[in-house]
């Protein structure tokens, strides 16, 4: 596996990682947005239609998305500490 390497802060950008909003974003809470810099508290379809614009706009210019598949996991830290993920 190749390492990251970074040779310019102002060449086209060939891959980038994503993180497509999930049902996490159902667990935010008013008491949890300033902690996790968040003005509001966002819909998710609404997220996930921009993000999926953002990500149309970074193929059609070149640029890899990748998606990760992380296993699931129990936050075991935070204000969500017990929720499950994934």
């Amino acid at each position: 596996m190749k390492g990251i390497c970074v040779r310019s802060e102002i060449n086209p950008l060939k891959k980038v990682l994503l993180h497509r909003p999930g049902k996490e974003l159902l667990n935010l809470t008013p008491d949890t947005l300033g902690e996790l810099l968040f003005d509001d508290i966002p819909f998710l379809k609404v997220a996930q239609e921009e993000h999926d614009a953002f990500a149309q706009i970074l193929r059609d210019n070149g640029t890899e998305v990748v998606y990760p598949v992380f296993p699931r996991f129990i936050i075991r830290l935070g204000p969500f500490k017990g929720f499950l993920i994934g």
